[in-house]
């Protein structure tokens, strides 16, 4: 992702909500692959991710008008991007979001990038299998905030806004998120 210089991304926001595509190009080349990316780990799939980019780029054009200065931009534009998933989900997939991709890397390697050894690192795997199925569980208001929150690091008033809920309700479904993947981890280990 380009890095936007304090100030700029505004001024290109406001630019392109007076109809410059060049300082909407601007924005594109800078959130791009971090939309991309969020889709991904709804989508699963790459080329349905980089569709539903574009798609997503198309619709923020066209909605640009209606933007609120006062929200974070990147914010605005990753509603869009989950409001396209869920569609996707809704239309293409016809069943509940399943396998958030977890990195391997947590546990393959130990801090400082050595090796851990096989027997430990199949353990690790197996672990990483049973929270990734707990996760896939979740009921989806539930894995939403858990995926946003926690795997993607988004703060919680950026969820809230985002789901158009109020930030309580995204603390509140974190943490009975957190409960649910620990009795489902007691369970299944």
């Amino acid at each position: 992702m380009s890095k936007l210089l304090l100030g700029e991304g505004d001024k290109w926001v406001e630019q392109a909500r007076n109809g410059n595509q060049d300082a909407f190009n601007k924005l594109m080349e800078a959130y791009y692959s971090r939309v991309w990316r969020f889709l991904l780990k709804w989508v699963k799939n790459r080329d349905d991710a980089e569709e539903l980019t574009q798609e997503t780029f198309l619709a923020a054009w066209r909605a640009l008008p209606g933007y609120r200065a006062g929200s974070q931009f990147s914010t605005w534009l990753l509603g869009i991007a989950l409001n396209l998933a869920r569609n996707h989900h809704n239309r293409v997939v016809k069943k509940r979001l399943n396998d958030v991709e977890l990195d391997e890397s947590l546990y393959l390697e130990r801090p400082g990038g050595h090796d851990i050894e096989p027997e430990s690192q199949y353990q690790r795997k197996q672990a990483m299998i049973a929270l990734q199925q707990s996760i896939d569980r979740l009921p989806d208001d539930m894995r939403e905030v858990m995926v946003m929150v926690k795997l993607e690091g988004m703060l919680l008033e950026d969820v809230a806004s985002m789901l158009g809920i109020p930030s309580g309700t995204v603390k509140s479904r974190l943490s009975r998120a957190k409960t649910k993947l620990m009795e489902d981890m007691g369970r299944h280990l």
